[in-house]
């Protein structure tokens, strides 16, 4: 029982460390938070919701389908509601980031309606049984691809901030926005592509998670907590702490159901996020930095 609820906590947590991923992206480059994360996440599920019942599409396309609408979808809203204010205080982008949120839900819920929708499941349902210490553990596929899909995106993100150029000039813009400007970096550029990744790996979660809950305009909500408490956790803006931090997160959820009880879930999750800010505020991984005054 416990290696099963491990499994399940593990794929849990990739999907929470897939949406954080977002998070780091984003505050690494741009040294902000982004409130609607979140409901990227739900926007995500709804198309793909949309792909596979609709058209009937096969589960690649989906989730190709669903990244890059949901990117595109991003892509029109940060040209009208950020961009004017990139020259701004960086309140005032936060602030906008808030208000994005409710911008997405009324889009999703104007085109979908307001009822909780079924999302058809993508993968076989028939539990794989391994044999395990005289014992036998039943496997979902549906865990299987969550992790398999989540560790190979999270791996592609790693490889293409470190070896694309645009990955290279999102972490130059991050150490000094200024001095990449000076070096000819497109600033402009370089912020929608964040935003875009950001969205883009949140809409794959969506798709991922749509047949396990249900989906609703008001899903995002939720889950962006988590997402965020997962790379506070890990050390935000620290792509490897989103990591990790999102599959410690999983897992402690699932075994705190398992031993104490689904009621307690959340308030669990909060106090190890409390211990971890207490005991090293930076998060696991993140590095403390000195202020020099």
């Amino acid at each position: 029982m416990f290696v099963q609820a491990l499994i399940g906590g593990i794929s849990q947590g990739a999907i929470y460390a897939l949406i954080a991923l977002g998070y780091s992206v984003i505050y690494s480059t741009l040294k902000m938070g982004h409130f609607a994360q979140g409901d990227f996440y739900m926007l995500g599920a709804f198309i793909g919701l949309s792909l596979s019942t609709q058209l009937g599409l096969p589960a690649v396309i989906v989730f190709t389908g669903a990244g890059l609408l949901t990117s595109l979808v991003m892509l029109g809203l940060e040209r009208v509601a950020y961009r004017p204010m990139y020259n701004r205080p960086m309140n005032a982008l936060l602030i906008a980031t808030l208000g994005m949120q409710y911008v997405v839900q009324q889009i999703a819920k104007i085109i979908w309606g307001s009822d909780v929708k079924r999302f058809p499941s993508m993968f076989d349902n028939q539990a794989i049984h391994v044999p395990f210490m005289g014992d036998s553990i039943a496997i979902t596929p549906q865990n299987l691809w969550v992790i398999g899909i989540c560790a190979a995106l999270m791996m592609a993100l790693v490889l293409f901030m470190k070896k694309t150029k645009t990955g290279i000039a999102m972490s130059a813009v991050s150490m000094n926005r200024k001095a990449a400007s000076l070096m000819g970096v497109k600033i402009t550029t370089i912020i929608t592509a964040t935003y875009t990744i950001a969205a883009c790996l949140a809409a794959v979660a969506g798709v991922l998670m749509g047949p396990v809950y249900s989906v609703s305009f008001s899903m995002g909500g939720s889950m962006g907590t988590k997402a965020m408490t997962a790379a506070v956790m890990g050390g935000f803006g620290s792509i490897p702490g989103a990591m990790l931090g999102g599959v410690l997160l999983g897992i402690a959820e699932t075994l705190c159901s398992l031993y104490i009880s689904t009621a307690y879930k959340d308030v669990f999750t909060f106090i190890i996020l409390l211990i971890v800010l207490f005991w090293k505020p930076q998060g696991i991984l993140g590095q403390a930095k000195i202020t020099k005054v």
